[in-house]
């Protein structure tokens, strides 16, 4: 499938594999959109991609959701893929940070889809790809990050339930499910992790495989793809 000419919105695009992925995609011919919550940001990575528009919404005040994504009147494609970390035992996460998390992970991605779907519809065919986490379908031994995990789990439950409702229909609905990657996401979070880990792998594989996704043929659905480090070194 040839997304030259498409447009394509990917929420949190200043920073890590959002950004990434952004900047592919304009290389591509997609007319993109940037979405962050920091104005200086999102100009500049418009400005160094040449994106078509940047939307300004902190996804932490999910009221103001509709009104910031509801400018955008053409779309094709919608990439969910804003996201903060949370990690360590479920006691010492603060109401506030559990708030943040569920909002930015979870609820505000339901509202900005919501916000696009009569878009998305209106698109010869339209596609909504969910960054969600091997977070969302397994929880690791030894390891936790409870309050992460649910939001990831109910993103899961949101893609899966979307493709049932969309299927046979010109409107793809695809859940990707990476592993850990070198992003800011952990020091973001205040977690001292190197810059690599050996259960981390470049953010650029996960680009590849989102890009694999969207250029299938309308008539295939990769419903789910899972990214996971096969040699940890």
């Amino acid at each position: 499938m040839d997304l030259k000419d498409k447009i394509a919105l990917v929420t949190g695009s200043t920073d890590g594999l959002g950004k990434q992925l952004a900047g592919s995609l304009s290389k591509l011919g997609v007319k993109v959109i940037v979405h962050g919550r920091n104005k200086e940001k999102v100009d500049k990575v418009v400005a160094e991609i040449g994106a078509i528009k940047g939307i300004i919404c902190d996804f932490n005040d999910p009221k103001s959701v509709a009104g910031s994504f509801s400018v955008i009147d053409k779309l094709d494609i919608l990439v969910n893929n804003a996201g903060t970390w949370l990690e360590g035992n479920t006691i010492d996460a603060s109401p506030d940070k559990i708030l943040e998390l569920v909002n930015v992970n979870l609820a505000s991605q339901l509202l900005v889809t919501r916000t696009l779907l009569p878009t998305l519809l209106k698109a010869e065919f339209g596609q909504i790809l969910n960054t969600v986490s091997m977070a969302g379908i397994e929880i690791p031994s030894g390891y936790y990050h409870t309050i992460y995990s649910a939001a990831k789990y109910g993103m899961q439950g949101f893609s899966e339930a979307m493709a049932k409702e969309f299927d046979n229909k010109n409107l793809r609905v695809m859940g990707f499910y990476p592993g850990g990657m070198e992003t800011k996401i952990f020091e973001k979070a205040g977690n001292d992790y190197m810059e690599h880990e050996p259960w981390m792998f470049d953010t650029k594989e996960s680009v590849e495989a989102i890009l694999f996704m969207l250029t299938r043929d309308p008539k295939v659905n990769i419903k789910r793809l899972d990214l996971v480090n096969h040699l940890q070194k």
